[in-house]
């Protein structure tokens, strides 16, 4: 992903995203075949490493490529917003302005490998325990009856993407003059669900 010094997240801003946002597409290639899946997803990161882990169902093949073609991109979106040269004050002085997107996204390189049964049983709780920890009645695996469970993990395969990699990239009018940025943020921040996503990322 190409991301100029202006626009370039620290590590542990990238972490965040890919925690709030929980999901994204998994892209590999083989044999001259790109696959891409969206997989819900849940991160376990140390001081040493960082892991993602997901599965598949196993009625789509793309979880086969894990044995021969391991290498994973993973691409996390938070948000965009188109950004009209409107919004700009410069826009009176001298009209050099055009149109722009704004937006925050996140990609993740590394290897992808089958989770153990164990750690499986892990994922599926906490991906569970992650996505219903806002609801009023959260749901939890235990209760479903265990052999309906385990008939249901019958049907899924779950990797791990152990990553060596992590690039964000946040452009949110950083490149543009201070009332411009301040215009559009002002803007973004009475807008859309996305465009207010976005306004928090600027200055």
């Amino acid at each position: 992903m190409y991301v100029p010094p202006a626009f370039t997240m620290m590590e542990l801003e990238a972490l965040n995203v890919l925690r709030n946002v929980g999901a994204g597409y998994f892209v590999t290639g083989h044999e001259g075949n790109i696959q891409s899946t969206f997989l819900p997803f849940i991160v376990q990161s140390s001081p040493d490493s960082v892991r993602i882990w997901a599965h598949f169902a196993k009625a789509n093949s793309h979880w086969k490529v894990v044995g021969d073609a391991p290498e994973c991109l993973l691409i996390v979106h938070l948000a965009d917003a188109y950004v009209s040269p409107s919004l700009y004050p410069s826009k009176q002085v001298d009209g050099k302005v055009v149109p722009t997107w704004n937006y925050v996204t996140v990609e993740v390189r590394g290897t992808l490998r089958m989770l153990s049964d164990t750690d499986e049983k892990a994922l599926l709780s906490a991906l569970t325990d992650l996505h219903e920890r806002n609801s009023a009645q959260p749901w939890a695996v235990s209760d479903a009856p265990d052999e309906f469970i385990d008939a249901q993990r019958k049907a899924i395969v779950s990797v791990e993407l152990v990553v060596s990699e992590i690039t964000g990239k946040a452009k949110a009018s950083q490149n543009r003059l201070a009332e411009d940025a301040a215009a559009v943020k002002a803007s973004f921040e009475a807008g859309s669900d996305a465009e207010r996503s976005i306004a928090d990322w600027m200055t």
